[in-house]
């Protein structure tokens, strides 16, 4: 059975070598900056776990309108075990929410897996042109958006770009 379950002060460097091992610099904050985001009540970054072990990490943000699923990973030895479509089910059965995330556009092989994996989820590839902001300064990183269960209207883009700017990437206006 899977669950999640917050990162804590004492699993947080092992779960950061993670997402370091998953993302590339220009998408994921350093790690002083992502401990600090766990005192935000908007994050929850939340180990994976798959009978007791885990499996991978995700974060996301919880706002009034929908969830920004901002990292999802699951372990390179568990990847293609079923564990990634186990927590987008857990995910939208536990928030009940929309949901919005971010991924590179389909160019790739990894990249056209990626967003048809998100397809299979019911995620929409929407059109918005999208910069996501470097987390490290410097020009930020373009991606396409995917929403569930719709596609988003512009309003509710702009309200995404608006509350990402002032929470997620809150670290880039210091």
């Amino acid at each position: 059975m899977m669950i999640f379950e917050r990162v804590t002060e004492k699993t947080f460097p092992g779960v950061y070598e993670k997402m370091k091992a998953a993302f590339p610099l220009e998408e994921r904050r350093n790690s002083f900056d992502e401990k600090n985001c766990l005192e935000d009540s908007k994050f929850n970054f939340l180990e994976i776990l798959e009978d007791g072990n885990e499996v991978g990490f995700i974060a996301l943000w919880v706002f009034d309108g929908f969830i920004f699923i901002e990292h999802l990973a699951i372990d390179s030895d568990k990847r293609n075990g079923g564990y990634g479509s186990k927590a987008l089910n857990l995910v939208k059965e536990k928030y009940n929410k929309p949901l919005i995330l971010e991924a590179e556009a389909p160019e790739t092989e990894q990249q056209i897996k990626r967003i048809r994996f998100y397809n299979r989820h019911g995620f929409k590839l929407n059109s918005f042109d999208y910069i996501q902001p470097s987390y490290h300064g410097g020009e930020g990183v373009p991606l396409k958006i995917l929403s569930f269960p719709e596609m988003l209207l512009q309003e509710e883009f702009d309200n995404f770009i608006t509350l990402t700017r002032k929470h997620v990437y809150k670290i880039l206006s210091k």
